[in-house]
């Protein structure tokens, strides 16, 4: 059950926007600013100092799940501050 805490998974992201192509940068541009015309050219170093500073926990999440498609069960626990990641679902029948 990997954790990592808000701003750690922030920075992952981070990390992985500033060194991403100019196609995977137009698809983080539109899950980041979907109603916003992406502007040419895209800055990662811009996208990445977003993302290190202006995402909620929620948009965390959603990004996790465009860079890292193949992590499941990706989820926020607020009480802790913290993000889930490939964690088994107990309980649930498929």
């Amino acid at each position: 059950m990997p954790t990592i805490s808000k701003n750690d998974a922030a920075e992952k992201l981070a990390d992985v926007v500033a060194g991403a192509g100019p196609n995977m940068l137009a698809e983080i541009h539109a899950e980041l600013f979907p109603d916003r015309p992406a502007p040419s050219p895209l800055s990662g170093s811009d996208l990445a100092r977003y993302v290190r500073d202006g995402l909620e926990a929620e948009e965390v999440i959603d990004l996790w799940n465009v860079l890292f498609p193949a992590d499941r069960n990706v989820w926020f626990d607020e009480d802790m501050g913290e993000v889930h990641y490939n964690e088994e679902m107990v309980g649930y029948a498929d």
